[in-house]
């Protein structure tokens, strides 16, 4: 077997961890998960930011691998980063529970959730997220898949400031307190 092909069997596999494994830890803990009719239909933007985003790089670095345009040492910790966003997001899904949506904003029956990861990250789906298409812009090892990835973490954050708001407003004092003790993105060093 030749080493694109290895990567194109790696890269699928990698992304039907990613996706399907998340959901499963949804499911499992009967997170209402919307179909993508209603997701489409519903009036949050920074979905489409997101998720044309992450398309765009997976159609770049599904081209690379195809075209065996990339650099295998660049392949490789884009694997690796991948392997961390895939731990990283079954980590906040599991302690997410039911709470879990595609979309940013609240739900009326929505928990703060502020244990396990949660405890110091407030957005460790987003962290996954951008550790995910970080590892896509590594395999793609070209300028356009950097600047992909420019692309992505700014729909990130613009998606992050959107939440930042919807929590602010349902959870008030609460939620100021423990954005004041955790990093949106990272553990906050104190």
């Amino acid at each position: 077997m030749e080493t694109s092909q290895i990567i194109l069997i790696a890269f699928i596999l990698s992304l039907v961890l990613y996706n399907y494994s998340g959901l499963y830890v949804s499911r499992k803990y009967d997170a209402k998960i919307p179909f993508w009719s209603t997701i489409l239909k519903g009036h949050d933007p920074t979905f489409y930011l997101v998720y044309g985003s992450y398309l765009a790089l997976v159609i770049g670095a599904a081209l690379a691998i195809i075209t065996e345009r990339f650099q295998l040492p660049l392949t490789i910790a884009g694997f690796g980063v991948i392997l961390v966003s895939i731990i990283i997001n079954l980590l906040a899904r599991q302690e997410l529970a039911r709470n879990w949506s595609p979309l940013a904003g609240t739900s009326v029956e929505q928990s703060l959730i502020k244990s396990g990861i949660y405890a110091h990250i407030r957005h460790p789906i987003y962290t996954s997220g951008i550790l995910l298409s970080l590892g896509l812009a590594l395999v793609t090892s070209s300028l356009g898949g950097l600047a992909l990835f420019i692309l992505a973490v700014i729909a990130f954050v613009v998606r992050i400031n959107a939440e930042e708001k919807a929590l602010l407003a349902k959870f008030g004092v609460e939620y100021q307190e423990y954005a004041q003790n955790t990093g949106a993105l990272l553990p906050k060093l104190h």
